[in-house]
């Protein structure tokens, strides 16, 4: 069972206008990882909301509200309302992640991920099926790696209607030439197809996906590739990535390929390493718009016609020169439009550009990600440091650059210091970008990183928010924002639900006993209202309290500064964030 902490006047989220609110419910989801067991640890990579709940999903590896894993990467999906009490729980048994979510008119949710092996999907009636992943032709055998995609639909009460699978296989275009031109060619790289994003397309539900190799439809018919290089000299082929959107069957498994962006194969002269290297989509109902990356030449091929766009090579100074592109697609028109902005070099290809996300907004295109050097949509827009977080307005009709904004965050010294996106949303006339600063050496966090983009007077604000976020979902018309984060070390993930406009409410959240911490803002004497055993950690995890079966704790000893309370009370762990004066 959960337990709720319910912090009186926390100290929360605040962004000056952009925003300023409070906590109105929340839940903390502990005893989701257990560190000596190696695995993932714990994430809430994926949040939706349905119009009336929200959905969390992430991982987990030991035992979990009574789900206990099969592999050290078992995933769930969690149904909450607008109170955080919990309607439902399903789990993914097996080695699986939930990497994209998108409701339903009926309070139910479509869901992607990727998966290995064989994964039972939960359902709340007990009608569980078994999807089963890529098989390597090569040995027979079911592969590692979470290589293939699948889809599921959940109705609102939490039972399985359909899941369909999207497998990718090795790309045999490289291979074939080898075999025809006497060479003997090592493959580098695993066949993979990841859905990101899941999007609406004239009613119906279309899977945006990266993928590595080869995708077939379902029955055959039609088949995307990804494109292919060689390195003669030590016989190694390496297969690329490439993006496409994918439009579904009724049985969610991959039916055509309307769009389809990738590059040339060895046999058709990509002996350089040419590849999409970000991809993203999104649509208005109508028109579908792809975003990339790429560097190279790129085959950009639609249901109405087909298109290279050319990024030139660097020369042996080495290095990459990356271009910007988008695409939009009129299904109806049978109408495609390219539009190829500044093409920027960096120097090494890891974390140098990046497009994350993509949204259409009634002010046009939204595009956030990561980038280095200068900004493709606009070069006179630089990084501080090493690189930077942007979000960039695009002209839907003629897809040139209305503006575009970087976050401007100083991590410090390249070598040791890098900045990564997680993610974004777009909620009313503000998009959120966010992310960590990690060193280099250790992939340790150094600081989290949260920023409220204002899309009308185009600033960027820092919030002072001090856990890590995982997920974001706008809720009941843009007055809630619902968010997945954690602090460090990782002590468990609370899910919080803030009213941007209204301040502190008292919600209940579900029929448990409350363990209410207080005051908070602290001077001097913390209080409980159960006795309960009490630890309190610093930021950067010292434990500086621990304390057994207390109704108040002294902490004027305490720097000034947020901690967190952990309580354990009837078996039952919770935390709690507070502010001491």
């Amino acid at each position: 069972m959960k337990k709720i902490v319910t912090c009186l006047a926390i100290a929360a989220l605040s962004a000056g206008s952009v925003l300023n609110a409070q906590p109105v419910a929340w839940t903390s989801l502990s005893g989701l990882y257990d560190p000596n067991r190696g695995g993932d640890e714990p994430t809430q990579n994926v949040m939706a909301y349905s119009g009336t709940d929200l959905y969390v999903s992430g991982n987990f590896n030991t035992t979990f509200k009574d789900m206990v894993p099969t592999t050290n990467s078992d995933a769930f999906i969690i149904k909450y309302n607008q109170d955080m009490t919990e309607q439902w729980a399903v789990q993914l048994s097996g080695v699986a992640s939930v990497t994209a979510m998108l409701a339903d008119d009926n309070g139910g949710m479509y869901v992607a991920g990727t998966f290995a092996a064989e994964v039972t999907m939960g359902s709340t009636d007990g009608n569980v099926k078994k999807i089963t992943g890529y098989v390597d032709k090569d040995w027979n055998e079911y592969v590692e790696y979470e290589g293939a995609s699948f889809v599921a639909h959940y109705d609102a009460a939490g039972v399985l209607l359909a899941v369909g699978t999207i497998l990718p296989d090795k790309d045999q275009e490289l291979e074939d030439y080898a075999t025809e031109n006497g060479m003997f060619i090592f493959y580098d790289g695993n066949p993979c197809c990841t859905v990101s994003k899941l999007i609406n397309v004239d009613g119906n539900v279309y899977a945006v996906a990266e993928f590595e190799g080869a995708v077939s439809s379902a029955d055959g018919s039609k088949k995307v590739v990804s494109g292919s290089y060689a390195n003669i000299d030590f016989m190694m082929g390496e297969l690329l990535r490439a993006g496409t959107v994918i439009e579904l069957s009724d049985e969610l498994s991959a039916e055509s390929f309307p769009v389809v962006v990738a590059s040339r194969s060895f046999a058709d002269g990509n002996e350089t390493g040419e590849e999409v290297t970000s991809f993203a989509a999104a649509s208005d109902g109508s028109k579908i718009y792809v975003a990339f990356n790429s560097t190279g030449t790129i085959n950009v091929t639609t249901d109405n016609g087909s298109e290279q766009v050319v990024n030139e090579m660097p020369g042996a100074e080495g290095g990459y020169n990356f271009g910007y592109t988008i695409v939009a697609v009129d299904t109806k028109a049978a109408d495609m439009q390219v539009k190829n902005y500044d093409t920027v070099y960096v120097s090494e290809l890891t974390q140098a550009t990046e497009i994350n996300d993509m949204e259409v907004t009634g002010s046009g295109l939204i595009v956030t990600g990561l980038f280095q050097t200068a900004l493709g949509f606009d070069q006179s827009i630089t990084p501080v440091s090493g690189s930077d977080m942007y979000v960039a307005s695009i002209d839907a009709s003629s897809l040139e650059t209305n503006w575009a904004v970087a976050t401007g965050y100083n991590e410090g010294e390249e070598l040791d210091n890098k900045e990564f996106i997680d993610g974004s949303m777009i909620l009313d006339d503000v998009a959120f970008v966010y992310g960590s600063n990690e060193n280099t050496n250790n992939s340790e966090k150094q600081a989290s990183l949260l920023y409220a983009v204002d899309l009308t007077d185009k600033s960027a604000e820092k919030m002072d928010f001090s856990d890590y976020v995982f997920g974001m979902a706008g809720m009941n018309a843009g007055q809630y924002i619902a968010m997945a984060h954690t602090s460090l070390p990782v002590t468990g993930v609370v899910i919080s639900i803030t009213d941007k406009t209204t301040g502190v409410q008292s919600v209940a959240a579900d029929n448990a006993q409350q363990v209410n911490v207080y005051p908070n803002p602290v001077a001097d004497v913390l209080y409980f209202s159960l006795p309960c055993d009490v630890q309190v950690y610093s930021l950067d995890g010292k434990q500086v309290i621990d304390v057994a079966g207390v109704t108040s704790v002294d902490v004027s000893g305490l720097n000034s500064g947020v901690y967190v309370v952990k309580t354990v009370t009837a078996g039952e762990t919770s935390f709690c964030k507070v502010l001491k004066k």
